[in-house]
């Protein structure tokens, strides 16, 4: 069986930058913090440029230690700018209605960031509630899943209240990790119910405000984003950058020839040397790209029910299952068995 390519999990350095211009202002040094991941402050100017994922929410994850703040994520998203997503951030403002930018996050989300799927659905009808829809963010990295899944939330609120002049609070907002003990800044932040251990990410609202028009508004100026995007969107797919094209070459590689850096190179027609700085220079390591690859191929294979733990694990590059299962464990906090039974029943979620 051929190995799917993994999903290029890394996000835009403009995204990067809101993360770091935040910390600044609560007087966190940036150059400091991006050595902590080992990235170059160059990158900063090269905005086009991508990252990996786990160096960004490693970064996230240390804000939350230098700060002492436990709500950093909700901080951080509601101090989001329309700059921070990019071209997906002004091709939004520039949509005519609020359903127009929302349906243009869900297909362009890649470009601010491939650390989970955004989708916009109708909500199962309520007895004696208007009909609703659900705003859902599906994480697809394990790492930080609560810090991110608020920053998430909390800046889609953010954005939208700022793009459609409309402080309307969502019907209700639904995580999936346990409640904190202090729920205080999900009540001022979000003014609704705020649920925990549900099966989803989700922002429920009204679906009558999907026709909410925009102020800013630009038919013209939308058209010509939208073909950025899509050129933008088309060379993200095709894995131009050594990240994605290594993560996927890895991945074709593991059930036969292992992890092996030299012949990832030889494969990538560069030196061992070249490619550990290539990666270095998107907050990876070899070992960690390694990692990453396994962890994302694993989730993927574990939604097939045919498959075995023992041919996951030939599938990934492990000798046997026993290590699939000790690896799996260290990622997600559970076993696959048990993360098996939450794809056959959400509501099993820890």
């Amino acid at each position: 069986m051929e190995s799917p390519a993994p999903l290029a999990s890394s996000v835009s350095v403009a995204y990067l930058q809101g993360l770091l211009d935040y910390l600044a202002r609560q007087g966190i040094d940036s150059g400091e913090l991006l050595a902590r991941v080992q990235l170059n402050p160059a990158i900063l100017g090269q905005r086009d440029q991508r990252v990996a994922a786990s160096a960004y929410l490693e970064l996230l994850a240390e804000g939350v230690r230098l700060t002492g703040d436990e709500q950093l994520g909700l901080h951080l998203g509601e101090a989001i700018r329309p700059g921070y997503y990019g071209v997906l951030g002004y091709l939004i403002m520039s949509c005519a209605t609020l359903s127009d930018a929302l349906h243009r996050q869900a297909r362009y989300a890649s470009l601010v960031g491939n650390l989970g799927r955004v989708e916009l659905d109708d909500e199962p009808p309520r007895e004696g509630l208007e009909p609703q829809v659900a705003h859902r963010w599906h994480p697809m990295l394990t790492q930080h899943q609560r810090l991110h899944a608020e920053e998430t939330l909390a800046g889609w609120l953010t954005f939208g209240h700022w793009i459609s002049g409309l402080k309307i609070p969502p019907t209700e907002v639904r995580f999936q990790f346990p409640a904190p003990a202090d729920l205080s800044e999900y009540q001022r932040i979000f003014a609704c119910p705020v649920l925990f251990d549900q099966a989803d990410n989700a922002l429920v609202f009204p679906r009558r405000l999907l026709a909410a028009p925009l102020g800013q508004a630009d038919a013209q100026l939308r058209q010509l984003l939208d073909a950025h995007a899509d050129r933008l969107l088309g060379e993200l797919r095709q894995g131009h950058g050594v990240l994605d094209r290594a993560r996927h070459e890895l991945a074709r590689q593991l059930p036969e020839q292992g992890a092996d850096l030299e012949l990832l190179a030889q494969t990538l027609q560069l030196s061992p040397r070249t490619l550990q700085r290539r990666l270095r220079e998107a907050g990876l390591s070899f070992s960690q790209l390694l990692d990453e690859t396994r962890e994302q191929l694993v989730l993927h294979y574990l939604r097939d029910p045919a498959l075995e733990l023992a041919e996951i694990a030939f599938l990934v590059g492990f000798s046997e299952a026993g290590s699939l299962a000790r690896a799996f464990r260290r990622w997600t906090g559970q076993s696959p068995g048990a993360y098996r039974l939450t794809l056959a029943d959400p509501a099993s979620l820890p």
